[in-house]
């Protein structure tokens, strides 16, 4: 009896040491386990913080460099002139407490490849990134004629027109591009020249003016010796007059003075003017945009005057802002005196518009009809009667309703290039697709 409970006590002991042993040695593994673990976990952490830092100070460069890109395309847009063509111009940009961006712009094509190179503020990460520009003029006069309507253009009464002496090209003179034109009624109108205009006949005896000299009350094509066209040369201009263009593809009045496309063009016609069929890049909306700006101004058809186009204009030139006025509604301007041979602007109705004698009108007056919006809504027009004078351009997207007129439109070049050549104002910066390079 004494020697089993010797036996079975010691046999308790050495399973108890086993089993501390065993507990140590998972306890050890776990530790080296945990500790490679918690090494691991950390060269992560590390590796993590080193990888966001780095694209942190990517982002920052680039951020600056896409700065500089925008810095150098802006004062591109400024002073296109200012680049020398063909060359390598390096500018400075105003720098901040943290980032400096180096800007360069190279002019060659016609267009400018604008290359913008930014550090982060540590100085340990950079970027290089390019892109082309070309300048867009958010309104082109040059090829506006006097009047240009999308329908029919029935010449009546002894209204004078003065042509644009290039409207159709170097030396080929328009006075009207049209939908088409046929002579109603008894007709004693004609076209001229601007110096036919001014300076022949009785017009040469008549006055002028003394700071412009275009501004003439008594002057008419009728008086001058020569015309370019006259009612009694028959009763269809679009066959007797040259420069009455009659088409019946005639371009879009909006499309031709925004540079938008608003209206889909039937494959016939942009094949008749050598364009490709179908037409493409319509946007029916994109007139909406022009509404926006031309109604901020919150001006009503009875707020039109002399004045109006003095918001646009301080200082000896426009502001920058595109001289635009949007009406919404009819409006008459029967008697008035609306914008001025200094600051003549854009008025656009979306409405009828009325004019007649005691009217004067300096700048671009569209008469917006509603073909656009496929609405089953009034197609708007314009009604010109007695002895209104009107020097710039009317536009039309519909018809013309001239009963009576005798009235006076003046084509004057000096006078619309306000709007084309006020030192870059209204023009617009346009990227090149897919001209966007990241470059480092």
């Amino acid at each position: 009896m004494t020697y089993s409970r010797r036996f079975n006590g010691l046999s308790r002991s050495g399973f108890r040491s086993q089993h501390g042993a065993v507990t140590l040695i998972v306890a050890i593994v776990l530790l080296a386990l945990l500790t490679i673990t918690v090494l691991t976990v950390s060269r992560l952490t590390t590796l993590e913080l080193k990888t966001s830092a780095n694209t942190n100070r990517a982002k920052e460069a680039f951020h600056v460099a896409q700065g500089g890109l925008d810095y150098g395309a802006m004062k591109y847009v400024e002073d296109p002139s200012a680049w020398t063509p063909n060359g390598n111009t390096t500018i400075s940009i105003p720098a901040s407490s943290a980032t400096e961006a180096s800007v360069s712009v190279t002019v060659s094509g016609g267009y400018a490849t604008v290359t913008g190179v930014g550090e982060s503020p540590d100085q340990t990460g950079s970027a290089t990134i390019e892109e082309k520009y070309g300048i867009v003029p958010l309104i082109d006069t040059g090829e506006l004629p006097p009047l240009m309507a999308g329908g029919n253009f029935p010449p009546s009464g002894s209204f004078t027109i003065v042509t644009n002496p290039n409207g159709g090209g170097d030396g080929v003179p328009v006075s009207a591009w049209v939908k088409n034109s046929t002579t109603q009624g008894v007709a004693s109108w004609q076209t001229c020249n601007l110096d036919e205009y001014l300076n022949e006949g009785n017009n040469a005896t008549r006055t002028k003016d003394s700071t412009y000299e275009w501004i003439c009350e008594q002057c008419t094509c009728q008086q001058a010796d020569n015309h370019l066209c006259e009612a009694e040369s028959g009763v269809d201009p679009a066959d007797n007059c040259s420069d009455v263009v009659a088409d019946s593809c005639v371009p879009d009045s909006f499309e031709n003075l925004f540079g938008v496309n608003v209206y889909t063009d039937s494959d016939a016609c942009l094949t008749a003017r050598g364009l490709s069929a179908p037409d493409t890049g319509v946007d029916p909306t994109a007139w909406t945009i022009y509404r926006t700006l031309g109604m901020q101004y919150g001006v009503e058809c009875d707020d039109l005057d002399a004045s109006t186009g003095d918001m646009f204009y301080s200082g000896g030139a426009y502001d920058g802002e595109l001289p635009l006025i949007w009406i919404e509604g009819d409006c008459d301007i029967k008697g008035k005196t609306i914008g001025s041979p200094d600051a003549p602007f854009i008025l656009v109705v979306h409405g009828d518009v009325t004019a007649n004698g005691g009217t004067t009108f300096y700048g671009i007056l569209f008469a917006f009809t509603d073909i656009y919006t496929g609405t089953d809504s009034d197609d708007f027009g314009i009604s010109i009667t007695g002895t209104a004078k009107f020097y710039g351009s009317i536009l039309v997207n519909g018809d013309v309703d001239l009963p009576t007129g005798s009235f006076t439109l003046v084509y004057v070049k000096s006078l619309l290039e306000n709007f084309a050549n006020s030192g870059g104002k209204f023009d617009s910066l346009a990227r090149f697709p897919g001209s966007w390079t990241d470059l480092k």
